[in-house]
């Protein structure tokens, strides 16, 4: 198989990190008792795992054979929760960042089967990247008061 096809399984294992690293969030959150938190970063893991699983469909489905790597969830050390969700805006655009890689790759190659899969996570980073970027913008407004936090703790339990 293609270079291409290569490249797409590294973003299966890289989708697989990204829910490894949102666990790592989600435990940081946990620990400050801040379970709507918790809870909105959990639903983060399976949406990844979910992701990672569409990729690994495709592949198993051309007839690619699939490769695990080992995953690094980071050092799980955060400075505040406006830290966190300052992270995962940051990874999200790394992510977006390397769909768009893969999207020019197949591209330059011709492969409409990998455009047409690649769409969907076109869109879906615009989504991620919008709903990180405004948390970012309300954990910055909040500037770390309790009463603030607690009130976004409680609409992030609601996901």
């Amino acid at each position: 198989m293609s270079k291409l096809y290569d490249n797409l399984n590294e973003q299966m294992n890289f989708e697989l990190e990204s829910a490894y690293i949102y666990a790592t969030m989600s435990a940081y959150l946990d620990s400050l008792n801040m379970k709507g938190m918790t809870h909105f970063f959990d639903e983060q893991v399976k949406e990844e795992m979910e992701h990672a699983g569409k990729i690994k469909k495709f592949l198993q489905d051309t007839g690619y054979g699939i490769k695990y790597r080992p995953l690094n969830p980071g050092d799980g050390k955060f400075d505040s929760i406006e830290d966190v969700f300052k992270k995962a805006l940051a990874h999200e655009k790394t992510v977006t960042s390397r769909i768009n890689d893969l999207v020019k790759q197949a591209r330059e190659e011709g492969d409409q089967r990998v455009l047409n899969l690649l769409a969907w996570f076109v869109d879906e980073q615009i989504e991620e990247e919008n709903m990180f970027g405004v948390l970012v913008e309300r954990l910055e407004r909040i500037n770390g008061h309790w009463n603030g936090l607690y009130i976004l703790d409680k609409e992030l339990g609601e996901r």
